[in-house]
């Protein structure tokens, strides 16, 4: 048991418990071992110690795509983001059929087929893999640069709504299933909140521009850096003068695109917006 114990790398009192355990026929000492450590393993020669052979899944993108296509578990079976969405189609189905064994278990005869397997179906993304690396490339720099807990980045097709690349950091190596930590395992970019706050600006330009209320050129006022609308004031964090509408997007102005949004029709921002 101590050989055996430091070969798996496991603690040999742990290792007594599961030999000690005769309530079943068998017990995995250590799945998913690496060939070579299985090797040496039988070299030991150990009385009832077998191997079996299983396969698991390898993600050649690593951190890069692992919130996206997410991580099994030691059975194969689907437990974060599309792995565990699409586990059924995915897996495939297990067939079943009749025969006749020995009292030692092997198959002597096969009588019938009761029901067929079904291999798993092929899942195809819109991701682009040089556009998903590129964004999580940048985007973890951009983590580390601004020393920020956490950052999310989405890339969409501006045509077709595609999704091309969706990114998050701290990521994590979906290939290490022993140190996994479920808190990196957390898509931020489909399941966390955020205020729109500043990205609906250029759909307020667009609308203005498609309406042909403004130019690209026109100038708007947004001095003294506040707006009254009603009992409402609308403020600039850094308050500017007389901007264009290209200007007004550049540096965010909340001004800038109230009295945008105030020279449309409202059937205008309701079939923007609604």
């Amino acid at each position: 048991a101590q050989r055996l114990a430091r070969l798996l790398g496991t603690d040999a009192g742990e290792l007594q418990k599961k030999l000690a355990d005769t309530r079943r026929e068998f017990v995995y000492l250590k799945r998913q071992l690496p060939p070579d450590e299985a090797a040496r393993v039988v070299a030991l020669g150990i009385p009832g110690v077998f191997l079996q052979r299983e396969y698991r899944r390898y993600y050649p993108a690593g951190e890069v795509t692992a919130h996206l296509i997410g991580i099994t578990d030691v059975d194969g079976r689907g437990r974060e983001a599309l792995e565990l969405a699409f586990e059924r189609e995915l897996a495939g189905r297990a067939g079943s059929r009749r025969v006749i064994k020995d009292r030692l278990g092997h198959i002597v005869e096969d009588m019938e087929s009761i029901r067929a397997p079904q291999n798993g179906r092929t899942l195809a993304l819109s991701i682009d893999a040089r556009i998903q690396y590129l964004a999580y490339r940048e985007l973890k720099a951009a983590v580390a640069a601004h020393q920020a807990r956490a950052g999310g980045i989405v890339v969409l097709d501006a045509a077709t709504g595609e999704v091309l690349a969706m990114a998050n950091a701290p990521s994590f190596n979906p290939n290490n299933r022993d140190r996994f930590d479920p808190r990196r395992a957390r898509n931020r970019a489909v399941t966390d909140l955020f205020e729109p706050g500043s990205t609906l600006k250029p759909f307020t330009a667009a609308a203005a521009l498609e309406a042909g209320t403004v130019r690209p050129e026109s100038v708007i006022q947004t001095a003294p850096g506040q707006f009254a609308i009603g009992n409402r004031v609308i403020h600039d964090a850094h308050p500017q003068s007389a901007l264009t509408v290209a200007q007004v997007i550049q540096k965010s102005s909340n001004i800038g695109a109230a009295k945008m949004a105030l020279d449309l029709k409202p059937e205008t921002l309701w079939s923007l917006f609604h």
